[in-house]
This record gives structure tokens, C-alpha cells and sequence, in this order.
């Protein structure tokens, strides 16, 4: 699907990390010119554009003063919170379209003002928060109230799962609330209920306000409980919710007056209702979009999100986009760290592998094991049951080996 232009349009890609590199072929196969930024020069994707600066995508006035400097026609976001924020910034100080507004992005992506958004608009069904941006006015709180535990306490700002914490007492929530302080960026955190039950992911594609493509997963977590490693497509009766979320989704897509792309959200399933945690615009993480492309029969969300977000023609859009198949991924996150060696997979889950996605090679040192994956692999099954054996009872039969 090549786009036709009597002008190639010059676009700036926020990050150029495993998680933007296929944005980056979609910006290129509809003959863009792309220049990249971050402050990582050594990854891989900034090799693939046409030009890198180096840069701090977060600095939404240094971003801004590129964008002028290299004149291009769009800016797009990154894989990442903080990138969305500063794409919307720039794109709405120099007219860009595809992009929501700078105040309509911080309400979907600071967990503060999404809450406040949620109770004001009403019928959206999440856990209700508590807001603090003050550590001290955080704790005295703590300290008075009466309160039912377990609680979760979560940063405003960050993803993957990075400063979230469960208290099940007030000691473990005076810890857990200076933690979260201590790893916003803005120094504001929530303080939410907790909801047992299964965590899911609905993602959905925007075209008037009205959602024309979903995908749903479930969310597993080992090593991390708030940082997902393993998706499995579809997400398990998903059927009795799929019609309530696309509601809410056009919704709240109505009365934000959502641009066409990516909203995407995730919930956990209680008692056979969907509970909304947070919602972001972007693509997503883990390189969700590989095995999204199978379980849509090859629809491209990350092409299908820069035409979006860069004001190219939408118009091809396909009709419908199924839902077929049983698809997952892995992140291969190290138990601890040293140099990687190698990847162990049993021989009867190796013959469900498609794809793989080698961060860390040969002699490269993981120094930040929790979080940092250093491979996905991709699987496709027969069946549901097939997936969830494979993916999860059998968890420990995949394994990233590193030498201290």
C-alpha cells in the first residue's frame, strides 16, 4: 500500500527502541522521510531512518525546536507515555494533524486525570482513586484513615508496571507510597482498591470516534507482577464484555473528540464485568502488534497508527478485521544479571514458534534484568487449550540463559 505524494513527507519518530522499529517501516514503506531521536543512539532502529539526532524525546520545547529546525510535516509518537504527551505538544503548536489535543492526551495518560475524567463523564466502570502530589500529604493520610486492605498505589506517569505497588497493611503502604513518589516524574501518584480477578488488554482502532478494529489479550506476569511478560490472543471470555467496552470506547472517544488510531485500555475481568485500569493512545509495548497482526488476519496496526498519526489517507481502511486464531508472545527477562548466552526452548513449544526477536547478543550484559526483556518469541497454536498449556503451565520450559 504504497501512498502516492507529490511531496515526501518528512516526519520526526520520537524513539527508535524494538518497540518503534516496525512504525519506522510503515513511515518508510509509505515513502517517508524519517528522522529519528532519543538519547540512545545505539538502537537499532535509529540506523534504519534516514537521519538521527540525538535528542531527549521527553523535552517537549527541545522537540518542539527540531521539529522547526528539520521542517517536517508530522510528528510521531513513540511506544511510550511520555512520547504520545510530547508528539500531541508539538503536533499542536505547529497545526499537525492526527494528533489529540496536548490536554485531551494528559487526561487519557496521567491516571490522575483519567480517573477524574471517568467520575465526571460517568458509567465507566474503574476503581476509584485517590490523588496525591505531595509525599507528606500522601502518608499523613496513610497514617489517619480506616481503610480496607489490599491497595495499589501507582505512579500518574509511568508503564510497565514501573513504581506500582500492592500494600496489604499500613506499613507496606507508608513503603509502597514513598516508592511511587519516588519514581513519578511528576511526583503525583493514586492510591486505588484492589480488584482480584484476571488482567486483560482491548485494543481498538478509532475512525470518527467510532471503533472499527479490536484486538484482546490476556495479560500474565511472573517475574514482575505489574510488568507483563506473557499475551496470550484472544483474551478468555472476552465475548462478555467486547460489546460494553467498544461502548465506552466511543464514549469516551465522543466526549474527548478523539483523533482517528490507537486507544487502547486494559481491564481486569471481575465477576463476568470488565473494571478499566488505564487507557493510552499508542502502540503498544512487548512488541504487541506481531502476533496482533495474526489473530487480525494480517491487519498492520502499526501502519494503520502512523497513517493515523502522520494525516495520510485512511480511506483504504479494511472493512472488517477478524479475529481468528490462538497467537501469544513471550519477553524473555533474565533472573538476574549478567552476559547473555542463549535462549532454551523445549523442543515441543520450539514447533510453535514463528518469530523471534533477539534483543541482547553474544557477549551483551543485561544490567537491568527486572524490567528490560531480552528477547520475544512468537507462537501460533491450534487451540485455545494448546496456548494456555504451552504459554503458561509450562512457563519454566523457556528460558534466557546469562552468565554472571
Amino acid at each position: 500500500m504504497m501512498e502516492t505524494n507529490k511531496k515526501q513527507k518528512r516526519v520526526l519518530l520520537l524513539n527508535a527502541s524494538h518497540n518503534d522499529e516496525r512504525m519506522l517501516l510503515a513511515l518508510k514503506k509509505l515513502n517517508c522521510y524519517v528522522i529519528t531521536t532519543g538519547n540512545r543512539p545505539q538502537l537499532p532502529g535509529h540506523r534504519l531512518a534516514d537521519e538521527y539526532v540525538y535528542g531527549d524525546y521527553t523535552d517537549m520545547e527541545a522537540m518542539l525546536s527540531l521539529a522547526k529546525e528539520k521542517q517536517v510535516d508530522a510528528v510521531c509518537p513513540c511506544c511510550n507515555d511520555f512520547g504520545v504527551i510530547t508528539a500531541a505538544y508539538v503536533s499542536e503548536k505547529l497545526g499537525f494533524s492526527g494528533q489529540d489535543s496536548y490536554e485531551t492526551t494528559l487526561t487519557i495518560h496521567q491516571k490522575s486525570r483519567f480517573k477524574a475524567f471517568a467520575k465526571q463523564l460517568g458509567g465507566i466502570r474503574t476503581p476509584e482513586a485517590t490523588p496525591f502530589s505531595h509525599l507528606e500529604e500522601a502518608l499523613m493520610w496513610a497514617a489517619s484513615q480506616k481503610m480496607s486492605f489490599p491497595l495499589i498505589v501507582k505512579p500518574v506517569d509511568l508503564s510497565a508496571g514501573n513504581g506500582i505497588g500492592r500494600a496489604n497493611t499500613k506499613e507496606e503502604l507508608m513503603a509502597q507510597i514513598k516508592t511511587a513518589f519516588q519514581c513519578s516524574r511528576k511526583k503525583e501518584i493514586v492510591i486505588e482498591p484492589w480488584i482480584s480477578g484476571t488482567q486483560h488488554g482491548f485494543c481498538t482502532f478509532l475512525m470518527g470516534q467510532k471503533v472499527v478494529a479490536v484486538c484482546s489479550n490476556n495479560e500474565h506476569s511472573f517475574i514482575n507482577p505489574y510488568r507483563v511478560e506473557v499475551d496470550t490472543f484472544p483474551a478468555k471470555d472476552v465475548s462478555l464484555v467486547q460489546a460494553d467496552l467498544i461502548f465506552q470506547v466511543e464514549r469516551m472517544a465522543q466526549a474527548l473528540h478523539l483523533s482517528d488510531g490507537i486507544f487502547h485500555l486494559q481491564y481486569i475481568l471481575h465477576d463476568g464485568k470488565a473494571y478499566i485500569l488505564e487507557c493510552m493512545r499508542r502502540v503498544l509495548g512487548n512488541l504487541y502488534s506481531v502476533p496482533a497482526e495474526g489473530l487480525g488476519g494480517g491487519f498492520s496496526w502499526d501502519e494503520w497508527e502512523v497513517r493515523a498519526k502522520c494525516g495520510f489517507d485512511l480511506s483504504a481502511f479494511p472493512s472488517s478485521v477478524p479475529q481468528e486464531g490462538f497467537w501469544a508472545y513471550r519477553a524473555l527477562i533474565a533472573q538476574k544479571n549478567g552476559v547473555f548466552q542463549k535462549i532454551i526452548v523445549h523442543p515441543d513449544l520450539e514447533k510453535n514458534c514463528y518469530d523471534k526477536k533477539v534483543l541482547c547478543f553474544d557477549r551483551q550484559t543485561s544490567t537491568n534484568y527486572p524490567p528490560e526483556p531480552m528477547a520475544f518469541l512468537f507462537f501460533h497454536f491450534c487451540t485455545y487449550e494448546e496456548m494456555m498449556e504451552k504459554m503458561i503451565d509450562r512457563y519454566q520450559e523457556i528460558q534466557v540463559v546469562v552468565q554472571a
